[in-house]
């Protein structure tokens, strides 16, 4: 059985074995030179354009006002997983029950890991359903679920650095599964011929989306309100705001991919803009 088959003209250039727990699959990639390589140029606008900012209270919103929900796949699945995994534990290694157990628990893993990508590459087409290009955070997924670093006390002992508390935000973390999803909204955009651009991340959740005026938030903060212009929103609002804000400017002036450029910029222009 195959999933489709190889376009006349294509070479087979590599064959991959893949092992799942349902059976085995073989993946091809495929190469036809005579297919041009087009590279997208859309000029991005406010109307063509959207900011989203991902996070675990919502999974993105968006500078038009969307709000979708964090599916949780592995939470969801997360109690008979672990019913699984005690039975499994009481059971010799290698025997026959033990064995039967480790196949149920890896099907379990393989329906969550393929439930979590249909839904993501579902909502990739769906968010470029009304725009062209969206603006996104260059997340650095890998720092986000870093262990902490250990402290030690005067006398050698080691003292609480907070990894505890990190470890279930860890582990929300890595079933939102962000940097897959960044992976397949490349390949939706490519697909579609739209565009994916990055922003750096850094103060997007401490800056006001319309003055730029720093607001400082704690992580439990979760409304944004400006004392400078007045803005009342919520916070993740206001950063899929700034996200679009920072990335449309950066389009039109050199070197602005980040809160702290934009904010330089802004202020050389009222500079100027004074008698």
């Amino acid at each position: 059985m195959y999933n489709r088959r190889i376009p006349k003209g294509f070479k087979v250039k590599t064959g991959t074995v893949i092992r799942e727990v349902d059976g085995l699959y073989i993946s091809f990639t495929i190469e036809d030179k005579t297919v041009p390589v087009e590279v997208v140029e859309i000029q991005p606008t406010e109307q063509n354009s959207k900011g989203i900012d991902l996070g675990l209270i919502y999974y993105a919103v968006t500078s038009d006002g969307e709000f979708i929900e964090v599916p949780k796949f592995f939470r969801l699945s997360e109690h008979r997983l672990s019913k699984l995994q005690m039975r499994l534990a009481k059971k010799s290694k290698h025997s026959k029950p033990w064995k039967i157990l480790k196949r149920k628990i890896a099907k379990l893993h393989q329906l969550i890991a393929r439930q979590r990508l249909d839904w993501q590459f579902k909502l990739a087409y769906h968010l470029f359903s009304d725009c062209q290009v969206i603006f996104l955070e260059d997340l650095q997924i890998a720092n986000l679920v870093r262990r902490c670093k250990a402290k030690l006390g005067d006398n050698g002992q080691f003292l609480p650095n907070g990894q505890s508390a990190k470890s279930g935000l860890n582990k929300s973390l890595q079933d939102a599964a962000f940097g897959q999803f960044v992976q397949v909204w490349e390949y939706v955009a490519w697909k579609l011929g739209k565009r994916i651009i990055k922003v750096d991340p850094k103060g997007t959740s401490q800056h006001c989306w319309e003055c730029l005026n720093k607001v400082s938030k704690s992580l439990s903060e979760r409304w944004h309100s400006c004392s400078k212009c007045g803005q009342e929103l919520d916070r993740d609002y206001n950063s899929a705001l700034l996200i679009q804000k920072i990335g449309l400017l950066s389009t039109q002036e050199e070197d602005i991919t980040s809160v702290k450029t934009a904010v330089s910029f802004y202020l050389t222009e009222e500079s100027r803009a004074l008698p």
